[in-house]
């Protein structure tokens, strides 16, 4: 591991991942980013999903509270992040499982989970092929993904776009116009020097539909996401040619 990545890392450890549930996490965008995930999910009841770098675990709330008798399982290589999302109802449950892991090399059997989300994750990670890879490795055939692609649109601007989102608020009470804008502060200041990481591999969205065709997905959405301005990808794991419903 370089040195900047080990700075990287130390920053999500000691700052980022701390102070991330009040700021970024509480942008009305934010929420509505999370919303979205899930129904593209489209959980049913009981089962199994795996939440590739969980961070501090909202994906988890979010999809516990659309379905409560989903088994959860997240993974994540940072334990400060590992240790907030315990500590949150979702993490607490008994058909949650949270884990400290390499999202690049997951041990997991092949096809056990029905599905898969990996949001915001390959803009952190050296091999970005390997965590689609394995993704979709420990997929059932038939089961549906979700996962978010750097495009090459976040750089200071996206600092910039949360230090002003909270400005843009009008015809609220001034009280929750303080708080979101002191949250959109926060979340562009902690944002800011992520900036000076290693920058990560970048794709168009063609040739996010061709990666994952070429590792067996199949119904391939690609939209923008509001809030990391990635590309998110959903669609469902075919086996052997052949693409069944889930």
């Amino acid at each position: 591991m370089s040195l900047r990545e080990r700075l990287t890392r130390a920053y999500f450890n000691s700052v980022y991942n701390p102070l991330y549930d009040a700021s970024t996490a509480r942008l009305p965008r934010y929420a509505e980013a999370q919303e979205k995930l899930v129904r593209s999910l489209h959980v049913e009841p009981s089962q199994r999903i795996l939440c590739a770098g969980l961070g501090t675990g909202n994906e988890l709330t979010v999809l516990r509270a659309h379905e409560p008798t989903l088994d959860l399982v997240g993974i994540d290589l940072s334990r400060t992040a590992l240790q907030k999302a315990r500590r949150k109802p979702a993490g607490r449950t008994s058909g949650s499982a949270l884990l400290l892991m390499d999202a690049q090399l997951l041990a997991f059997s092949g096809a056990v989970f029905d599905r898969v989300l990996c949001y915001h994750v390959l803009d952190f990670a050296s091999q970005a092929s390997l965590v689609v890879e394995e993704c979709l490795r420990v997929l059932k055939p038939g089961g549906r993904f979700v996962i978010s692609f750097p495009s090459g649109s976040e750089g200071p601007g996206l600092g910039a776009a949360l230090l002003t989102h909270g400005f843009k608020l009008s015809g609220q009470p001034l009280g929750e116009r303080v708080g979101r804008i002191a949250r959109s502060l926060l979340a562009g200041c902690i944002y800011l020097p992520l900036t000076l990481r290693r920058r990560p591999t970048v794709y168009t969205p063609d040739e996010v539909d061709s990666l994952l065709r070429s590792q067996g997905a199949a119904d391939v959405v690609i939209e923008s996401d509001p809030v990391y301005r990635d590309h998110i990808a959903s669609g469902v794991y075919k086996n052997g040619g052949m693409t069944y419903a889930a």
